[in-house]
């Protein structure tokens, strides 16, 4: 069967080929990227089944699904992800996640985060970026370690967000406004955003520009002391976060394509995620003094894609520079203060392999060259504690994927490859300590296509993650509780075995997926509460193993217009190997004992509708419930289970659309993540909230 160029066809499968040409963009009306394998062409809504083919764990969400089931953040998008969760919320711009595995705050992501080809990358502090939904094309998610296909080496996993492009033929535009109410807090959330798409050049030059702001009340309260039922100060927390993303395609010839992108992201929060209470939320002992957690991000790219009929290059340059931190008020007149420079230069380059013949290969190269400065300050009444220090990083990878097409696509082995070396470095007032390490990492994979219905492959893979650097009052805090450590830690790998089964029925109706695997850590990182009030840090201290389950159905039902979904993951994580000396000092940290900051089980079932109701009026909806397991943290505490519920409900008319939306309808207040001051501090849902969103897209 020929396969035009850039496309992946039914037994033509190999992944890092398939991967490569769903990055091909063509520009026009209405543009949407290919698809990965056949079953793209075919697609209903729901990615997972437009990812049929692929033998990957990985899902894919398209504009009109993120709208239809109100996912408008990562944290929404997660939930959507079977093994994905949130690790911690500082604020509302700085969220940490992981796939499958446990969190650390500091340390560079386990979890790759790619906008359209450009990397974000905050060095040693693995927050994820800020991102607006409106624009948003397509969002794929790969869980596993995906070093042999991405320059960002991603142990856990990658998330790619890929915007929309400028339209190269005609003028086009979008808008949304929105308006809610919050449970307890001051006033009304609202927000507005947009986009304009303008040919310069016809089929040649064009700029899309597309931004919003939004600001939702604050919720908790503060107390200047202790809590007494009567606040000094209401709703404190109020969240603001506006962006503006311009966007140039250029192409002065079919097969090249070049796109300058400026993405600039500014979250801020008053105070913080964590509160002394989530029921009541409200804050204690601030003193009068005002609590911040705000940030700062702006990015540049160029990308250029040229197309031959053999292969594919693509390169792709970026730079990233950032600012935000917290501040954190201590009765009777300190606080805590902790604000992060980073900036990352990136360069990678990609060839991929065209056309139909059954050998596949995608070779790469990246280089990245950054810090991560960060200032940090403790101050109390005749005490002031500085832990200023920098993570100093320049590197380089090569990476690699090959695949052959056997008995007529049946049967498709693949291998992959990488190289990388990393120069990285502490550095403070006194003095820079270097560190060099090299590590190779592979991939070996075999599937199985017996038909257009039926994927089967098993596969294993190896990650990294480079060890976490931190301050010299951080290394005294945690050896003072008698564990060793240093102010740069030794790196983590791991080692992801699988086995997938991808089933749908003859009419498409019914798409089920499963996931077997096994992972194995070497070296942990995790963190370690230390001997000096407020000040905890990390240490290596021996090997993990998880052992899960990744569950995915999507069931079109008999009732016409009605959709079923359900994402879950079940595992069970152990400790395997523990340093004796930080097992006598951290009891938790023991042989047999549950991995720290991980969920068991987390999963969402959604009932989703779309049909018309009248000549040119459709009616859609989605109702979903998520659900996530108790957490075992780092101090010994155990944050319980919880279930947030959301509700999109809505008509469109041509391109005019009104919807209602509900988030977390049972008014669950956690905490998914417990504080020090008691059961009920830590962090939490967002209370109950419910509003109207107005949109038009043409």
């Amino acid at each position: 069967m020929h396969v035009s160029r850039g496309h992946c066809g039914r037994k033509r499968l190999g992944i890092s080929a398939c991967l490569c040409a769903e990055r091909h963009r063509s520009g026009g009306p209405g543009t949407r990227r290919r698809q990965l394998g056949r079953s793209g062409r075919h697609r209903a809504k729901g990615g997972a089944q437009a990812l049929q083919e692929v033998p990957l764990a990985i899902q894919a969400f398209d504009g009109e699904e993120l709208k239809e089931r109100n996912i408008s953040t990562i944290g929404d998008l997660v939930s959507s992800v079977p093994g994905a969760f949130e690790g911690f919320r500082q604020s509302n711009g700085s969220r940490f996640y992981n796939l499958r595995g446990s969190v650390t705050q500091n340390g560079d992501s386990p979890i790759g985060y790619y906008l359209d080809d450009a990397p974000f990358i905050v060095t040693n502090f693995g927050i994820a970026p800020p991102v607006r939904f409106l624009d948003i094309d397509r969002v794929e998610v790969l869980r596993g370690p995906q070093g042999t296909l991405y320059g960002q080496g991603s142990s856990g996993g990658v998330f790619i967000f890929r915007t929309r492009d400028p339209n190269l033929k005609e003028f086009d535009y979008a808008f949304e406004a929105e308006a809610s109410q919050t449970r307890g807090a001051d006033g009304l959330n609202y927000g507005v955003a947009g986009a304009i798409s303008v040919p310069i050049v016809k089929d040649m030059l064009a700029v899309r520009v597309s931004g919003g702001f939004s600001r939702d009340a604050g919720w908790a309260d503060a107390y200047y002391g202790a809590f007494d039922g009567t606040p000094d100060e209401t709703g404190v927390n109020v969240a603001k976060n506006d962006d503006i993303r311009v966007v140039a395609l250029f192409r002065p010839a079919d097969n090249v394509n070049i796109r300058a992108q400026y993405w600039k992201f500014r979250p801020r929060q008053g105070f913080t995620g964590f509160t002394a209470s989530v029921s009541p939320p409200y804050f204690q002992n601030t003193a009068g003094q005002d609590g911040f957690s705000n940030g700062d991000f702006t990015l540049y790219s160029l990308t250029a894609t040229v197309d031959f009929d053999a292969f594919s290059i693509t390169s792709a340059t970026s730079q990233l520079d950032g600012v935000f931190g917290i501040n954190i008020p201590l009765s009777p007149s300190g606080s805590f203060s902790s604000q992060f420079l980073p900036s990352m230069f990136a360069q990678e380059l990609r060839v991929n392999s065209n056309g139909s013949g059954p050998f596949k290969w995608l070779l790469g190269a990246s280089y990245q060259n950054g810090s991560g400065p960060q200032e940090n300050t403790l101050t109390l009444p005749g005490l002031v504690i500085n832990a200023d220090n920098d993570t100093l990083t320049e590197n380089y990878a090569f990476f690699g994927e090959v695949s052959y097409e056997l008995f007529d696509g049946k049967l498709v082995p693949l291998v992959g490859l990488r190289q990388y070396h990393d120069d990285r470095a502490f550095a403070d007032a006194t003095e820079t300590l270097p560190t060099t390490k090299d590590v190779t990492t592979w991939r070996v994979n075999l599937s199985y296509l017996p038909s257009d219905d039926l994927t089967m492959f098993i596969s294993a893979a190896t990650g990294f993650r480079p060890g976490i650097v931190q301050s010299r009052v951080q290394v005294q805090s945690v050896t003072g509780a008698g564990v060793p450590t240093g102010v740069t830690l030794e790196p983590e790998s791991s080692t992801n075995y699988e086995f997938g089964v991808k089933w749908r029925s003859a009419d498409r109706s019914l798409n089920i997926g499963l996931n077997l695997y096994q992972l194995e850590y070497t070296n942990l990182q995790t963190s370690v509460t230390g001997s000096i009030a407020n000040v905890d840090g990390f240490a290596n201290f021996g090997d993990a193993k998880t052992k899960g389950v990744d569950l995915e159905l999507r069931w079109n039902t008999p009732l016409k217009g009605f959709n079923l979904g359900f994402v879950g993951n079940f595992n069970d994580s152990k400790y395997t190997r523990v340093n004796p000396i930080v097992a006598a000092a951290q009891p938790l940290l023991r042989p047999g004992a549950r991995l720290t900051n991980t969920l068991s089980n987390n999963f969402r079932v959604d009932l989703g509708y779309n049909g018309d109701i009248a000549n040119n009026v459709n009616l859609f909806g989605n109702l979903s419930l998520s659900h996530s397991g108790d957490r075992l943290q780092g101090n010994g505490i155990t944050a319980p289970s919880y279930n947030v519920m959301a509700l999109t409900l809505g008509v469109r008319h041509g391109p005019y659309e009104l919807a209602l939306i509900g988030n977390n309808l049972t008014d669950e207040r956690g905490p998914t993540f417990v504080g020090t001051n008691g059961p009920l501090s830590g962090s939490g849902p967002t209370p109950r909230t419910i509003g109207l969103r107005f949109r038009v897209t043409p």
